[in-house]
């Protein structure tokens, strides 16, 4: 087909109007929590020494416990300590005749107090304050002069 204009024709084209839509979607998100148990180390102990120099303690005057955080976020955990079989670091013979002891308080979602080391405390779902203190006790001869370190293991299991 053939169009031609005459001379002075106004051609005239019809559109359709344009429409506009909206668009919409839905993006999902999921999250999970799985149950563990989170140990963070606030303080670390100090050893006080005894008048006859035979125990060093952070009960003794002068020490200070050791201080952690353990969070749980689900049931079935337990809190323990171990104490060290010996001096990470001491003076020559600074670990002969030693014994360890560790014992712990806790505060917050669970509370206890004075719990031996080895002893497990079932812990409740929650933030849990601990208190660890250390003694070690030379059962022949005086502690030497010098510096001692040993360190608690906590256990969240």
């Amino acid at each position: 087909m053939r169009m031609s204009l005459v001379a002075g024709a106004v051609l005239t084209v019809l559109a359709s109007p344009s429409i506009a839509f909206a668009a919409s979607g839905v993006i999902p998100f999921r999250g999970e929590v799985n149950s563990t148990c989170v140990i963070t180390v606030d303080s670390p102990g100090t050893l006080g020494i005894s008048g006859d120099f035979t125990v060093l303690s952070s009960d003794l005057s002068g020490g200070i416990a050791g201080r952690a955080s353990v969070l749980a976020t689900g049931a079935g955990y337990s809190l323990s300590t171990t104490a060290p079989t010996a001096f990470s670091s001491a003076p020559p013979n600074g670990n002969a005749h030693v014994t360890f002891a560790s014992k712990y308080t806790t505060t917050g979602a669970t509370s206890v107090t004075d719990i031996p080391g080895p002893t497990l405390t079932p812990l409740s779902t929650g933030l849990t304050m601990a208190s660890v203190d250390l003694t070690a006790t030379k059962s022949t001869g005086i502690f030497a002069v010098g510096t001692y370190i040993a360190d608690v293991t906590i256990t969240c299991e």
